[in-house]
């Protein structure tokens, strides 16, 4: 593998981002000011509030991020699950309880409180709805035996496209100090090791490239083998390799808010309200100026006015500040300025930014708490469609590799279940299906087209009962049930209720014949003294 020409290429790849860091430093002033590190290096504790004078972009973002992670990936629920294209596969029920399990397996260690996936996801979500690209790094704690996610710092990543239009070249650079190096790298330069005594506090960059293995031999054992390879290396020290490497599956899961043809970043919300933003903080600015005058105003005094000291504490008295005809020789200066109108002018320009973040598609929700389930379903279905464009980014670019390479930790740590001998035989086949409440949403027109329907036919079905045999009521029910996320646990499967049918219908015939029993007991009775007084005999 030739790391040399990577990391040539890496120099070329910060500077062709110039223009990009331009614009996300000026995005991070007035949005996020602790992530303005793109243009400058400032240090840890730093004041980095100075251009940022109203916090609605700020805030919205957050709020924005917040609301899509309950609609995409909620943590009380699992919001994707293990299942195959292969329909016969499917109707199997010992594959079935095995995805079931390895989907339990898979959030069990997502959620695991040493793998910190919710508040590492939620800085990636953020990062990307702020400057339009996020990303997020899984790897293995192998001491612990478990994942462990860490959110990148998009001032310190850059990525490169493949021919395919996917990410598979990642940049990431951070610090550590001296110490930490030779905690965590075998290889040292000789120049950091005299400084492990003296000098262990100080910072080094640290450059991590993880790109396609160029020359990958599946047959040999070790990192040669693995299709992604990965380099440490210290760029302020001659560019040394600290440790080579490789990983079985990518390692990285990104998500672009919205791309343009020929872009590697995305572009986010803040930048399309980037005008909208500068605007309200200078606003904001010039209404506290206004507004600061107009409670403290500067005073007007005479030029050859008698006043010595003159003090503006309550209750203080000066002298000298009438004339003999009792007129004032210092009075306030009135601007004039209208804050009102300047208030309003804000108000207008946060509203703005509130669309761009999307806040509107969930403030009905909560002007609306009296809704019907029908209208309700509605809303959301509608909600879901204006968000299914950015969540499905998020399945796609994020959560699908991130599955997959969660998924080969999990079978390389025997932390999976033995595989039924028909998956088996399938070598393995699977697919992700996500089942987030956005997803349900989206189908919700289908649970509202099968309850209005049933509502319409219901008083039809009072005048002719026959109506309803129009319609199999148990999978109405069953589809609702899928539609609005009812586990799968709570429905019976298909061969038990057939069974379950069948022995209804003959537990009903049975009754039948209980119930027209003593009918043909007492029939039979009156014939046989029927035939009693006539003589007749039977057979005659």
């Amino acid at each position: 593998m030739d790391y040399e020409s990577r990391m040539r290429a890496f120099d070329r790849v910060k500077a062709k981002r110039g223009n990009w860091d331009t614009t996300f430093q000026e995005i991070a002033e007035r949005v996020m000011p602790q992530m303005a590190d793109f243009n400058t290096r400032q240090a840890e504790g730093a004041k980095r509030t100075e251009k940022m004078f109203d916090p609605t972009a700020g805030l919205a973002a957050q709020k924005a991020v917040s609301a899509i992670a309950a609609f995409a990936w909620p943590s009380n629920q699992r919001y994707q699950k293990l299942t195959t294209n292969n329909k016969e596969l499917n109707k199997i029920q010992r594959v079935k309880a095995w995805f079931d399990d390895a989907t339990d397996k898979l959030f069990e260690a997502r959620y695991s409180p040493r793998a910190a996936f919710e508040s590492q996801m939620s800085e990636s979500a953020l990062t990307s709805f702020v400057f339009g690209t996020g990303g997020m790094f899984l790897d293995e704690d192998i001491k612990r035996r478990c994942f462990r996610y860490k959110s990148l710092s998009l001032a310190r990543t850059y990525i490169v496209e493949g021919a395919d239009g996917r990410i598979d070249t990642v940049y990431r650079c951070w610090e550590w100090t001296i110490r930490q190096i030779a905690s965590r790298f075998k290889s040292i330069p000789d120049a950091l090791r005299q400084k492990l005594e003296s000098r262990a506090d100080d910072m080094v960059e640290i450059v991590h490239i993880v790109c396609p293995r160029d020359d990958v031999d599946p047959e040999r054992l070790g990192y040669h083998g693995m299709p992604w390879a990965s380099c440490y290396y210290l760029p302020g020290h001659d560019k040394f390799v600290l440790e080579e490497g490789g990983y079985r599956s990518w390692p990285f899961g990104f998500h672009r808010y919205m791309t343009s043809p020929g872009e590697v970043y995305g572009r986010s919300p803040a930048w399309m309200a980037l005008s909208s933003i500068k605007v309200l903080n200078a606003q904001k600015k010039s209404i506290l100026q206004a507004a600061q005058k107009a409670v403290d105003p500067p005073l007007l005094a005479s030029e050859d006015g008698v006043l010595s000291a003159f003090s503006q504490v309550p209750g203080a008295v000066n002298y000298g500040g009438l004339d003999s005809q009792g007129n004032q020789l210092v009075k306030p200066l009135i601007t004039g300025a209208n804050v009102g109108i300047g208030l309003d002018m804000m108000d207008k320009e946060r509203e703005i930014i509130a669309g761009a973040f999307m806040m509107d598609v969930f403030r009905v929700l909560v002007e609306h708490p009296n809704m019907t389930a029908t209208q309700t379903m509605e809303l959301m279905n509608e909600r879901a469609t204006i968000m299914a464009p950015i969540v499905s980014r998020y399945e796609s670019e994020h959560f699908s590799p991130m599955t997959e390479r969660e998924l080969d930790l999990l079978v390389h740590a025997g932390q999976l279940p033995p595989m039924p001998p028909e998956l088996i035989e399938a070598e393995g086949e699977y697919k992700i299906e996500y089942t987030s409440p956005m997803r349900r949403a989206m189908r919700s027109s289908e649970a509202i087209a099968i309850t209005r329907t049933l509502e319409a036919v219901t008083p039809m079905a009072q005048i002719d009962p026959s109506v309803l045999d129009s319609f199999d009521l148990n999978e109405c029910a069953r589809e609702i049930g899928e539609i609005n996320g009812m586990p799968a646990k709570c429905l019976r499967d298909i061969e038990e209720l057939k069974a379950l049918k069948e022995k209804r219908a003959t537990d009903q015939q049975a009754a039948q014949l209980l119930e027209a029993a003593p009918v043909v007991s007492q029939t039979a009775a009156n014939m046989a003294k029927v035939q009693a007084a006539g003589g007749l005999v039977p057979g005659f």
